[in-house]
């Protein structure tokens, strides 16, 4: 069982990667990558659906505001980094992607982008997918930055010889200055990689201001000078 990509109804601009299907919460199976499907979806009662709805909403708010507003939600793709279920980790634990789990999803991930050309920029939460993603040749941030980066994101071994594997870091810092920058695919001529913070991440606040908040704010005046006329409200396609 796997949870099936959120596919755009109008030509795919924008690809969102997450990291893995797996809750660590719960057993339940999403239909679609962070529960983007409720963004669409009428108003609900229930406390769980509103939830849901406002982890939907968080993303999609997260992206016009990286972008001022210049594409429509339903420009985006998103899928993750595996779509396979996994191992979930111990409490406080970030759960393990193991390397040919990735493997496979960057063979996903790449047929997708060849079949939606019109994909431009591809958005990557988070440090492990990250971290998967330069390993295996995806994107890299000029050597110095990567050696750095790949050092600091590479698992712990505690971690990875824990009865129930997790994936903790052995220094998350390098990523400040790789997060939020831009970089080039390889493999894709004019599409660019952006790795990001996760969505439950924004709006940025307290240590994440302060350590990302820069490259943030400057990810946000190169899409503004793209484009400079922001709506008086977010464009929501339905």
């Amino acid at each position: 069982m796997r949870t099936a990509d959120w596919t755009s109804n109008l030509d795919a601009k924008i690809l969102l990667i997450g990291e893995t299907s797996t809750l660590q919460w719960s057993d339940e199976i999403i239909p679609y990558p962070m529960f983007l499907d409720y963004y669409f979806m009428p108003p609900s009662q229930d406390l769980g659906e509103r939830s849901r709805y406002s982890e939907a909403a968080n993303i999609f708010d997260y992206l016009d505001k990286m972008t001022n507003y210049k594409y429509k939600p339903r420009e985006l793709y998103a899928t993750l980094m595996t779509n396979h279920l996994l191992d979930r980790a111990p409490k406080g634990k970030h759960i393990l992607i193991p390397e040919d789990s990735a493997k496979r999803g960057i063979v996903h991930i790449r047929a997708l982008i060849e079949d939606n050309p019109t994909i431009e920029y591809v958005f990557v939460m988070g440090l492990q997918a990250n971290y998967h993603l330069q390993k295996l040749g995806c994107y890299n941030c000029g050597k110095e930055l990567s050696e750095s980066f790949m050092k600091g994101a590479e698992p712990r071994r505690t971690g990875l010889n824990a009865p129930k594997p997790f994936y903790q870091p052995v220094d998350a810092k390098p990523f400040r200055e790789v997060c939020f920058n831009m970089y080039d695919l390889n493999g894709f001529k004019n599409v660019k990689v952006i790795p990001i913070l996760p969505g439950k991440s924004f709006p940025l606040q307290g240590t994440d201001l302060a350590n990302y908040g820069a490259n943030f704010k400057a990810l946000r005046t190169f899409f503004k000078l793209q484009n400079p006329r922001k709506p008086q409200l977010p464009p929501v396609d339905l």
